[in-house]
């Protein structure tokens, strides 16, 4: 698969990502759905952020360095896009629960740098 593929794919993932997370806010009732309809809100969601955060960010990091090489800015922009949805759902359903507080938010954020500094402290391999 090339790169122009790729993030054309992605793009239209991400799309229909929003679009299903827009039919599943207006057309869920979350009191009758039950525990299926906070599911299919947060894979919606995630699935929606996930890809768009990362075909922003393989973007926005070739347009700020276009001598980078594509396969290593695509898999850090991939997972950095997984850990800022893993932080933005988590969020969300802290804030739903009821336990959305500041240090409860400020230990996720430190879960989640330290994932991404053991990540940029490994030896490169690709």
């Amino acid at each position: 698969m090339s790169f122009r593929s790729y993030l054309i794919l992605m793009s239209l993932a991400s799309v229909a990502a929003w679009i299903a997370w827009v039919v599943v806010l207006h057309g869920i009732d979350p009191s009758a759905s039950g525990f299926m309809g906070l599911i299919l809100f947060y894979a919606t969601l995630s699935i929606a952020l996930f890809g768009s955060i990362s075909v922003f960010g393989v973007l926005f990091r070739l347009w700020k360095d276009r001598s980078a090489i594509v396969l290593r800015v695509t898999l850090q922009a991939f997972r950095q896009a997984l850990l800022l949805t893993a932080l933005f759902v988590s969020s969300l359903i802290l804030f739903s629960q009821g336990w959305f507080r500041w240090w409860t938010m400020f230990l996720v954020v430190i879960i989640v740098g330290f994932v991404e500094l053991a990540f940029i402290s490994q030896k490169r391999r690709y």
